[in-house]
C-alpha cells in the first residue's frame, strides 16, 4: 500500500476535502446535462462559465448542509484522535455520497419531471406499492447513473486517502475557533452570502446565471434543491389587485354553463392515456417519423371536438386527475400530496355523483398505487377497479401493472354491467418508462426511435379494440367520451417537442358519438378545461368553481397554464415566461416560432403587459383559494 506523505493542519483538510467535493458537484452536473442535453440543447462556452461559475454558488450551500457535522466534530477536540478521525472520514464518505447519488438519479429522472428532486417529491415515493419492482427496473436499465456513483465514491475514498490533517494537541482555543466557523457557515455557507444575509440562497437566483428560464436547473444541485424545499408546503397568499370586481373582472373561476333547457343525464368515459404525445400523433405533426403511431386515436380525433394545439397542465401522472376531475392546475407540488389536498372540491366525479350517477375508476397497477384510490374516493369515485380486481397476474408486465390491452377488454367487460347514467375513468399505463410491449406481440408493432413508440401503437391498438367492443351498447350514442393524455413522455426526437411548449403538447378531445359536435377548433385545450366543457355539454344550470374553460363559450379567454421550472401562461397565439417573481421575461409567437427563438418582450411590451396582468390575476384567484378552501360555491 502506498503512504500517503500528505497531512495537512484540521482546518486546511477541511478546506480542501470541501473544495474536492465541490469539483465532484461540479463534475456531476456535466453528467446531468450530459444525460438531458436533448431538453437543455446546446451551450456556448460563455453559458458554460456561468453555469459552472452559479453552480458553485448553490454546491457551497448543498456541500456545506451535507458536510455538517463531519466538519464540527473534525475541528472540535474529540475528533482530533486516531479512532475518531476513521469514523468521521466515513462519515464523509457516506454523507457526501448521498448527495452525489440524488445529482445522478436525477439525471435520468429530470427528462419525466423537468424539474430537479424537491423535498415534495419524496413524498411520492410512498404512493408506490410496486417500490421493489420498480428500483430493480431502475437498477438495470440506468446502470449508467450507477455506474457514475461508483465512480463518484471511488474519487471520495481516494480523497479521504490522500488528503490526511496531522494530530495537533488540544488547544484552548480550538473552541473558539468552531464558534467563529459556525458562524461563518451560517452566515455565508448556508444563507448564500453575506450582503443579503437576510434572505438565503433560493432556487429562483439561478435565474442570474442562465438566459433560458428552462435551464435553471443546471445551475442548482439535486440536495440544494431539497434542502430549500423542505418544509415549503404552505403557500402565501397573493395581492396582485386589491380591488375584488377589479380582479374578478380578469378572472373569475366560478363559471355556469350558458343555454337553457334540461340536464342531459349523459354517461361520461374519460380515457386518460399514459405519455401520449403530441409528437406521436399526425393531427398536428408532419414527420412521418414520429407521427404514425397511434393512428386509431388520430381517426378518433378527427371525428371528435379537438384542436392542434391542447396542452397538459402538469408533467407528472399525479398531477393529470386533480385537473381533469377537479380542473386544478399544477403548481408548487402536486396536490393530491399537498396539505390542501383535504380541500372541499366539488369535482366533475362528485357534481354527477350528487345527480345519481354510479362513478368508477379503473387503473391497471398494484391498488392504492400513487395515491390515486384515496384521491378517487375525495373525488367522488365509489368504485375502483385496480390489479386486485383484474384478478389475472399472468397478465402483470411486472413493474407499473397489467398491460392495457387486457385491461381495457376488462375495462369493457365491466363497463357493460353498470347501471346509468354512469362516469368512469380509465388510466393506461403500457407507455410508461421501460416502454415494453407483451414479447408475443412484439414484431406487431412498428418500431419509432424510442421504445416508447411501439408500446403508444400497442396501447392505440387497445383502444381500437375497446370501442370496436362497445360501439354497439345501447348506451353508446348517449356517452361523452373524453380523451387526454396525462402528460407527454420525456422521450422526444423532433427539437419543436422538446421546449417549454412541446413538452406539454398532448391530445385533448371530446368524441360525442350521439351529438352534432365534431370539428376542428382554433382554440386552446387544456386538462383543466375538460370539467367546464362536459358540464356544458350536459347543460349542468349550477355554478361551480373552475380554473379551466368552457370550450364552447366564445366568451371566455383562450388560455392554458403549466409550469416549466416557473408558470408559463399560453393565450391564444403567444407564449409567455414567467420567472419565480410571476414577471414576464419571454414573449413568444408559438405556432409560428415553434422552437421558441425571437423574444417578442420588448417588441410587444403591451402584448406582454396584457398576458401578464391576465395570468396574476388567475394565479392570485387559484392560490388565495386554495389557502382559504374557497374550491365551491357557497
Amino acid at each position: 500500500m502506498i503512504k500517503n506523505p500528505y497531512r495537512y493542519s484540521p482546518w486546511l483538510t477541511v478546506v480542501l476535502r470541501i473544495s474536492l467535493v465541490l469539483l465532484l458537484f461540479s463534475v456531476s452536473r456535466v453528467f446531468f446535462y450530459i444525460q438531458n442535453r436533448d431538453i437543455f440543447g446546446p451551450l456556448s462556452a460563455t453559458e458554460w462559465f456561468w453555469v459552472l461559475v452559479g453552480g458553485l454558488r448553490f454546491d457551497v450551500v448543498a456541500v456545506l448542509y451535507i458536510n455538517l457535522l463531519y466538519i464540527l466534530f473534525t475541528l472540535l477536540p474529540p475528533g482530533r484522535h486516531a479512532g475518531a478521525t476513521r469514523v468521521f472520514d466515513v462519515l464523509f464518505v457516506v454523507t457526501n455520497a448521498i448527495g452525489l447519488l440524488l445529482n445522478c438519479i436525477d439525471s435520468a429522472y429530470y427528462a419525466f419531471n423537468l424539474k430537479r428532486i424537491a423535498w415534495g417529491s419524496l413524498g411520492e415515493l410512498k404512493g408506490f406499492n410496486n417500490a421493489t419492482e420498480l428500483l430493480s427496473s431502475f437498477l438495470v436499465r440506468y446502470w449508467y447513473v450507477w455506474a457514475a456513483w461508483l465512480l463518484f465514491i471511488g474519487a471520495l475514498v481516494l480523497i479521504v486517502r490522500y488528503v490526511r490533517s496531522t494530530r495537533q494537541k488540544y488547544n484552548a482555543h480550538t473552541y473558539v475557533d468552531v464558534f467563529l466557523l459556525t458562524f461563518i457557515l451560517c452566515m455565508f455557507g448556508f444563507r448564500g452570502n453575506l450582503r443579503y444575509s437576510t434572505r438565503p440562497l433560493g432556487l429562483n437566483d439561478a435565474g442570474k446565471y442562465v438566459r433560458s428560464p428552462q435551464n435553471v436547473a443546471l445551475v442548482f444541485s439535486t440536495p440544494f434543491s431539497i434542502f430549500r424545499t423542505i418544509g415549503e408546503a404552505r403557500l402565501e397568499k397573493y395581492s396582485y389587485f386589491s380591488d375584488e370586481k377589479e380582479l374578478e373582472a380578469l378572472y373569475n373561476p366560478v363559471q355556469q354553463s350558458e343555454g337553457e333547457g334540461p340536464f342531459r343525464k349523459m354517461n361520461v368515459v374519460v380515457l386518460v392515456l399514459e405519455s401520449f404525445s403530441e409528437e406521436a400523433s399526425s393531427v398536428s405533426n408532419t414527420n412521418t417519423t414520429t407521427n404514425r403511431f397511434m393512428p386509431f386515436v388520430d381517426s378518433l380525433r378527427k371525428k371528435s371536438f379537438y384542436t392542434e394545439y391542447s396542452f397538459a397542465n402538469g408533467k407528472k401522472s399525479i398531477e393529470a386527475l386533480p385537473s381533469i376531475w377537479g380542473s386544478i392546475p399544477s403548481y408548487t407540488q402536486p396536490y393530491v400530496l399537498s396539505e390542501y389536498s383535504s380541500n372541499k372540491i366539488y369535482s366533475l366525479p362528485l357534481i354527477l355523483r350528487d345527480k345519481g350517477y354510479h362513478t368508477s375508476f379503473f387503473h391497471g397497477a398494484p391498488n392504492g398505487s400513487m395515491g390515486f384510490q384515496s384521491f378517487a374516493n375525495l373525488m367522488g369515485i365509489d368504485h375502483y377497479y385496480g390489479k386486485d380486481e383484474f384478478g389475472d397476474n399472468s397478465q402483470f408486465d411486472g413493474i407499473w401493472g397489467i398491460w392495457d390491452q387486457p385491461f381495457l377488454a376488462y375495462y369493457s367487460k365491466t363497463l357493460k354491467t353498470f347501471p346509468q347514467p354512469f362516469f368512469s375513468t380509465i388510466f393506461t399505463v403500457s407507455s410508461h418508462d421501460p416502454f415494453k410491449v407483451p414479447k408475443e406481440v412484439e414484431n406487431k408493432y412498428p418500431s419509432g426511435p424510442h421504445p416508447i413508440f411501439k408500446a403508444f401503437s400497442y396501447t392505440d391498438d387497445g383502444l381500437r379494440k375497446f370501442f370496436e367492443s362497445i360501439k354497439h351498447e345501447p348506451w353508446f350514442q348517449n356517452t361523452i367520451f373524453v380523451i387526454s393524455a396525462d402528460h407527454t413522455s420525456p422521450k422526444c426526437d423532433l427539437p419543436e417537442f422538446r421546449n417549454s411548449v412541446g413538452v406539454f403538447r398532448i391530445p385533448v378531445f371530446f368524441y360525442v358519438p350521439g351529438m352534432d359536435l365534431a370539428g376542428k377548433s382554433d382554440r386552446v385545450f387544456q386538462q383543466t378545461d375538460i370539467m367546464p366543457t362536459v358540464l356544458q355539454i350536459m347543460q349542468y344550470d349550477q355554478p361551480y368553481v373552475s380554473f379551466g374553460k368552457n370550450l364552447l363559450s366564445p366568451k371566455t379567454k383562450d388560455f392554458a397554464v403549466n409550469k416549466y421550472e416557473n408558470y408559463q401562461y399560453i393565450y391564444g397565439d403567444f407564449l409567455l415566461k414567467l420567472d419565480a417573481g410571476n414577471k414576464g421575461v419571454g414573449l413568444y409567437r408559438y405556432k409560428t416560432d415553434k422552437l421558441l427563438e425571437k423574444n417578442l418582450l420588448e417588441t410587444e411590451p403591451d402584448t406582454a403587459q396584457l398576458l401578464e396582468r391576465n395570468f396574476k390575476a388567475y394565479i392570485q384567484q387559484f392560490q388565495n383559494r386554495m389557502i382559504d378552501d374557497r374550491f365551491t360555491v357557497k
